[in-house]
């Protein structure tokens, strides 16, 4: 039993491993079938392993960790997408969609099912050293040390990414990540602590030349946010707060300055009659604004069940306003794309599940959970001007924060 628990465990960690390093790699997971089909590959067959393990052992199906209101909002944002399924306007798309929402729900109940401090520790190791590899790389091709023929766009850092502002949404849920951990493990060794510092320095360099207005919005507010939840914590003086807000403000504010007049950012901001898409899913806020237009007119014509789980750019093309000839694959506002594609009752769902998460994130005395639950309100603040939720590599980094939180709070509530 001892040998077949540690193969259980050597797959386990070989396979989490992989989710975590190989969708940023390849192109952010993109949904193309050539990066995403081995990732859900990978989570049906540890989700198979571990159930098989639970019937085939005295290992107990714990998903303790998530309170009845989560797990009952979780099903029925399920049962929903099924149905949107079976009402498809194109049941192509809106299976494989379906598929990957299963198995996020499953990755999601497979970690806090193995959840251990061991497997907490490894995983955020992974995330951090994922995260200042993709920066390094991403560094050295801005500053045209490596070409960006293949891997991303000439006019914006964005690493492996096809697109910058989903590069920054990974660095949105790495950032806070790294920050916990230098907060919470004091007692390190100098030269992990000082990799981890350094790591820092690189992951928040990369986050600001890679330009993302959103990211730069939400990642602020949930640091500030983060930074008075550990205040509050008694995890450092409130002075030392303001020190880091004033310092980053200085730091963000040069370099901005630096780089705004000859910059992609000046050249969008400038251009404020731009109503194009491009192929890499950049958007101008007329843009955006003209999307969300049409995208309220998909939602009064399909009010109950939408046009179908992963038939967004499918369903936009009979509402798309008059003038608008850009192809548009996502409605860059999260929350109206899901709205679109499932139904009026879908969004309460997610905001039910997001708040739970983030409430119970934020009230943890852990800064590395705190700095979960301050990726994950990052990434959705982001959410209303863009569409990382659907990006493969950044939705997954997602679900393991969730698990982690979920996890860490049952433990707190078995411990009081």
């Amino acid at each position: 039993m001892k040998a077949l628990s540690k193969t259980y465990n050597f797959i386990l960690y070989l396979g989490l491993t992989f989710l975590v390093v190989f969708p940023p790699v390849a192109r952010g997971g993109s949904v193309r079938i050539w990066s995403i089909t081995p990732v859900l590959l990978v989570i049906v067959l540890l989700v198979f392993l571990w159930l098989m393990r639970v019937v085939n052992s005295d290992v107990t199906l714990n998903v303790s960790g998530c309170p009845s209101v989560l797990n009952i909002a979780i099903l029925c944002f399920t049962l929903l997408a099924a149905i949107s399924f079976y009402f498809s306007i194109y049941k192509h798309d809106s299976f494989y969609a379906l598929l990957r929402l299963l198995c996020y729900a499953g990755l999601f109940y497979l970690i806090i099912g193995n959840y251990s401090r061991p497997l907490r520790r490894y995983l955020t190791a992974v995330i951090i050293l994922t995260a200042t590899g993709l920066s390094i790389y991403g560094l050295l091709q801005y500053f045209g040390l490596f070409p960006h023929n293949w891997w991303g766009p000439p006019a914006f850092l964005a690493s492996t990414y096809v697109n910058h502002n989903h590069f920054s949404g990974y660095l949105e849920l790495a950032i806070p990540l790294t920050l916990g951990v230098v907060i919470r493990y004091k007692n390190i060794k100098p030269a992990t602590k000082l990799f981890i510092f350094e790591a820092l320095v690189i992951m928040a360099a990369t986050f600001i030349f890679a330009r993302s207005r959103g990211a730069w919005t939400g990642l602020s507010f949930a640091l500030l946010f983060m930074m008075m939840v550990l205040a509050k914590r008694g995890k450092f003086r409130i002075r030392y707060v303001a020190i880091i807000l004033i310092s980053v403000l200085i730091v963000f504010s040069v370099i901005f300055a630096g780089h705004y007049r000859d910059s992609a950012v000046a050249e969008r901001s400038g251009n404020p009659e731009d109503i194009s898409v491009s192929d890499t899913g950049e958007a101008s806020m007329k843009a955006r604004f003209i999307m969300w237009k049409g995208t309220f007119d998909m939602i009064k014509a399909n009010p109950v069940v939408g046009t179908g789980i992963g038939t967004y750019m499918w369903g936009f093309s009979r509402y798309r306003p008059e003038g608008f000839n850009s192809r548009a694959n996502f409605a860059h506002n999260d929350y109206l794309h899901l709205t679109a594609e499932m139904g009026v009752v879908a969004l309460p769902l997610m905001l039910i599940i997001l708040g739970i998460i983030i409430y119970k994130g934020f009230t943890s005395m852990n800064p590395v959970i705190i700095g979960c639950a301050a990726g994950i309100l990052s990434l959705s603040i982001h959410g209303l001007v863009d569409f990382n939720f659907h990006i493969p590599a950044n939705m997954i980094i997602f679900i393991i924060y969730m698990a982690f939180i979920m996890a860490d709070a049952s433990a707190r509530a078995d411990n009081s």
